[in-house]
């Protein structure tokens, strides 16, 4: 696949961090995801065949961050691959996920990446 898809700074909102001052906050993180796709079916002939469709993908993410509670920004990244993958089985997506630490305001921003496909989360 050489059709990439961006959708970058989503904000979600979430429960994430094992540290004292991050346990009883939500937080907002920012996600930024590149799905490698192919617009050969039916994108490239302004079609909606094959379409990753990032309204239904953000409003899906969006959904399914409420109410949850991550220990680890790597967690969150790897969910999140895993929803997009299962929504668009044939894609690949990379996931990243910044967050402002609360507590080290010396630190501007931690990120983490993944790159995921279906066939990653085949055994589940």
């Amino acid at each position: 696949m050489h059709d990439t898809v961006y959708c970058s700074g989503l904000e979600l909102t979430v429960g994430v961090g094992f540290h004292e001052a991050e346990l009883a906050i939500t937080q907002t993180v920012l996600v930024d995801l590149a799905i490698d796709c192919d617009f050969s079916r039916g994108p490239a002939r302004d079609e909606f065949t094959g379409l990753v469709d990032y309204f239904v993908l953000v409003q899906q993410l969006e959904r399914h961050v409420v109410g949850r509670r991550y220990a680890l920004i790597e967690a969150l990244a790897v969910d999140l691959a895993r929803q997009v993958v299962r929504l668009y089985p044939p894609v690949q997506v990379r996931v990243k996920v910044t967050k402002r630490p609360p507590a080290m305001p010396q630190v501007a921003a931690v990120a983490v990446e993944c790159v995921r496909s279906a066939a990653d989360f085949a055994g589940e």
